[in-house]
């Protein structure tokens, strides 16, 4: 005989206290954390295109410094700096949330869903700026992409998955 609990066949053990049994992850909520994926790769690309457009980025900042105080030195690590904790904040936040939403927390999901709503703000407002077509066009995917991740987030199934948590 084995040290293993034995069980009548057909049922199955309950959780340990303090532990709910999640079942089964719903294809919505699966869809929504690979929604998030694409989103990382989505941040990386960005950074790219921010780096390849460095020196318009530059030209602009020296073009709306008015006191003229601003040198190029300056401005070159300023922007390289926003873009590189840009990455790091975008890639490491979107990181963790997808590690905790893939677990069923339901705090993951929320702060997901308030950063979302935030982001999908500046993200329509930013639409109206000068960009590059590419800019745009990223803009636009991300725009989608985290419509699209909300709304399988809040599926029924998904929002009984949380709650069995």
């Amino acid at each position: 005989m084995s040290d293993y609990p034995q069980y009548p066949t057909g049922s199955t053990p309950e959780p340990p206290p303090g532990q709910a049994h999640l079942g089964p992850r719903p294809r919505s909520v699966e869809m929504a954390v690979n929604l998030i994926w694409v989103a990382v790769g989505l941040t990386i690309l960005s950074t790219i295109i921010g780096f390849a457009q460095l020196d318009t980025a530059v030209e602009t900042a020296l073009e709306s410094d008015t006191t003229g105080t601003l040198g190029e030195d300056a401005a070159r690590a300023g922007i390289i700096a926003f873009i590189v904790i840009f990455l790091v904040i975008g890639v490491g936040i979107y990181t963790l949330l997808a590690l905790f939403i893939k677990r069923g927390k339901n705090w993951a999901r929320i702060v997901f869903t308030v950063l979302a709503a935030i982001g999908l703000l500046f993200g329509i407002l930013g639409l109206g700026s000068d960009q590059s077509a590419l800019s745009l066009v990223v803009g636009l995917v991300q725009i989608a992409l985290t419509a699209a991740t909300l709304f399988f987030l809040w599926k029924p199934e998904s929002s009984a998955y949380f709650s069995a948590s």
